[in-house]
């Protein structure tokens, strides 16, 4: 029996452990484990993450770059039979470019079908892709659950898990959002726990001092900050407070 369940969930403890890394995947990416209030996801980092701006390991790029992981509807299109399991994508424009064996493994295929049902849009689980072929212009991708009827060139984005790439810290900037923090440092390319919920701690900016301010906020430097209420990403909220002013245990928020 295999140790996590079909929507996902670990099942008792990981061999690997939160503390560790591995160059090996042993789970599938995006994985939950939950132990005493916490939640992890199964994560592979696309760049050496660090703890000296603990906190905001982040989606490494922009997903929907043209040449990037993923894919949009205005150029690509799906075609399956009824009954099976996976749909052939062909990749138009600037999207033919090499996607290796699993990269879109946990992350959303998104179909517009055309009418009647053109006012409505489904979402399926990525269970994996094959090498994409053809001078990289169709990918296999294998969906949970599998789709309802025949496809013929159906409209279709494709984005990657965001625990798929996993970014360094202290580069959040301009459409990138936080995703997971980490207890150890990680080496680019290797797998990992990432924290998302529950008791964590972080890197402050600076002190939160003002009276009644628990709201917790991912800054662009990598740090945390006082909610200050400018649209910035939820982090949180503190869990303590002392004269210092610099505590950083917060319950932690991203999903």
């Amino acid at each position: 029996m295999r140790d996590f369940t079909i929507d996902g969930v670990l099942v008792g403890r990981p061999h690997q452990t939160v503390h560790e890394q591995s160059l090996t995947q042993k789970y599938p990416i995006g994985t939950i484990y939950e132990a005493f209030g916490k939640r992890w996801r199964y994560s592979r980092a696309a760049a050496n993450i660090t703890i000296a701006r603990r906190g905001c390991p982040n989606i490494s790029q922009n997903p929907w770059d043209d040449g990037g992981y993923s894919f949009g509807c205005d150029d690509c299109f799906a075609t399956g039979i009824l009954g099976e399991n996976y749909v052939d994508v062909t990749l138009g424009g600037d999207y033919d470019i090499e996607r290796t064996v699993d990269v879109f493994q946990g992350g959303i295929l998104t179909a517009y079908p055309a009418a009647p049902r053109d006012d409505e849009i489904f979402q399926y689980h990525i269970l994996g892709n094959d090498l994409s072929h053809t001078a990289n212009t169709i990918v296999r991708i294998y969906l949970d659950p599998p789709p309802q009827e025949a496809w013929v060139a159906v409209p279709v984005d494709g984005m990657p898990s965001p625990y798929m790439n996993v970014g360094a810290s202290g580069s959040v900037g301009v459409q990138s959002s936080v995703i997971v923090v980490p207890e150890i440092q990680v080496t680019s390319g290797y797998y990992f726990w990432g924290q998302t919920r529950g008791p964590a701690w972080v890197t402050p900016s600076a002190g939160f001092n003002t009276a009644s301010v628990r709201e917790c906020e991912f800054h662009t430097n990598g740090c945390i900050i006082a909610g200050a209420g400018v649209a910035l990403q939820r982090a949180g909220y503190l869990l303590a407070e002392n004269s210092d002013a610099d505590d950083a245990h917060i319950m932690l928020m991203l999903e």
